[in-house]
């Protein structure tokens, strides 16, 4: 993931009052928009992690354990799906992360 440098914006002050007359933060916005589209990050991965969770009843490291260890044995679904499964275990913990340093 790329990040940017910091981009310096102006809120108009059309907008500021707007804000103001709502008794709300215009930085109270942008992070509760950031939050809802992390959780929404979060959701699809838990939803990816619960179907492989169901399709091979194990978790994740009990998964790759067993992939792993097969020798002289090819299974192309189950090494396609570690992979996929792994990059929702990673991703989930990466947007978890980032839902609690927004919180905090």
């Amino acid at each position: 993931m790329t990040t940017r440098p910091k981009e310096k914006f102006e809120i108009p002050d059309k907008l500021k009052n707007v804000y103001r007359d709502m008794e709300v933060s215009p930085v109270g916005l942008l992070k509760n928009y950031a939050l809802n589209l992390v959780y929404s990050k979060i959701h699809k991965y838990e939803a990816e992690n619960m179907y492989f969770e169901k399709k091979y009843g194990c978790v994740f490291e009990e998964f790759k354990h067993k992939v792993e260890s097969v020798k002289n044995e090819e299974n192309f679904e189950q090494e396609d799906d570690l992979v996929d499964w792994e990059f929702a275990a990673e991703n989930l913990k990466y947007w978890q992360k980032k839902a609690q340093e927004l919180q905090s």
